[in-house]
């Protein structure tokens, strides 16, 4: 019987693929899979506490994942995730063309943007 491989291999490799995906320029263009900008807004526009949480979470998954040093993003301390979920909002109401794009592409840039590391 093989032995199955230890937690650390796991963690390890899902980080890759993480990484991968994150840094992929295929990765711009939502698939069936990923949640695309009109999604995000949709979702993201609702006064409905389970769906602010769902947001929070996942501009909270974003500010804490890898980044590409491209596009590196520095949030100043004390922005609140409300914050950072409408400031990607706005940007998705104003500009139709992102809407088909990966809402992590689109949250991505608009980090970018709008809170530029200074170096």
């Amino acid at each position: 019987m093989a032995s199955k491989p230890k937690p650390q291999v796991w963690k390890g490799a899902l980080a890759a693929c993480v990484f991968l995906a994150a840094t992929s320029e295929s990765c711009a263009q939502s698939s069936g899979t990923q949640m695309n900008g009109a999604g995000f807004l949709s979702a993201c526009s609702r006064p409905d506490p389970e769906w602010i949480g769902f947001c929070h979470g996942y501009v909270q998954a974003i500010v804490d994942g890898p980044r590409r040093p491209a596009a590196d993003f520095c949030v100043p301390p004390g922005t609140t995730r409300a914050t950072i979920v409408g400031t990607i909002v706005e940007q998705l109401a104003a500009a139709p063309e992102l809407k088909d794009m990966s809402a992590a592409a689109v949250a991505h840039g608009v980090l970018h943007r709008k809170f530029p590391c200074r170096r």
